[in-house]
């Protein structure tokens, strides 16, 4: 049987991406993906498949933020995902980066402001997935845990840092998919359900 194209959903650990899985899936109730606060819980690189659904979807293991995990098991998730996309980055005819608002200006913060020699983690990952030419969204997800102003400001601060990267942040609805510079993003709920049409509709595009 041939393969479908395959969605890969990526991010720190508990940013929502199992959830976001889940409201992609034509048939929710069929996912045994863990859901819920508990980090780091997705540990397998499984392509998700459905008969009705046109495309496959892989939600890499999440990283970072997962409560006792050791160094070494980090060092070896993380690993694990370079090895996986350096090897599969052609099967991929997208790429969601799921962040968590509520974290975006802490990285920032223990990363770039406080320490100039380092790098925050999900610029390193967006760099590199440029890399391999995979079209990349940009969700921040959990935009329900804050108020609209504070929205505002996160996310004014992060776009701020990314250029500071080469990295050229866009809102979805004013994306030009010729400028090979820009990376789009999506304000998203997975709560709500916030612009989850608007995600839907711009994955069957990308199909």
């Amino acid at each position: 049987m041939e393969e479908k194209p395959s969605l890969l959903i990526i991010g720190n650990s508990n940013v929502g991406k199992s959830s976001i899985t889940k409201l992609l899936l034509k048939d929710a109730s069929a996912f045994k993906g863990k859901i819920g606060k508990n980090p780091g819980s997705t540990l397998l690189i499984k392509p998700i498949i459905q008969k009705n659904m046109p495309y496959q979807i892989v939600d890499l293991p999440g990283f970072g933020y997962a409560k006792g995990s050791s160094q070494r098991r980090e060092k070896h998730i993380k690993d694990l995902i370079v090895t996986h996309i350096e090897k599969n980055n052609d099967k991929y005819f997208y790429c969601l980066m799921v962040l968590n608002i509520l974290r975006i200006e802490d990285e920032i913060k223990k990363y770039h402001i406080k320490n100039l020699k380092t790098i925050p983690l999900t610029f390193e990952l967006i760099s590199f997935l440029k890399e391999f030419s995979i079209s990349i969204l940009i969700i921040i997800n959990k935009i329900d845990k804050v108020t609209n102003l504070e929205k505002k400001r996160i996310i004014n601060l992060f776009i701020t840092t990314a250029k500071l990267y080469n990295l050229h942040l866009i809102p979805i609805n004013e994306y030009n998919e010729n400028n090979i510079m820009e990376i789009p993003y999506l304000e998203f709920s997975a709560v709500k359900k916030t612009n989850l049409g608007i995600l839907k509709k711009n994955i069957d595009q990308l199909l």
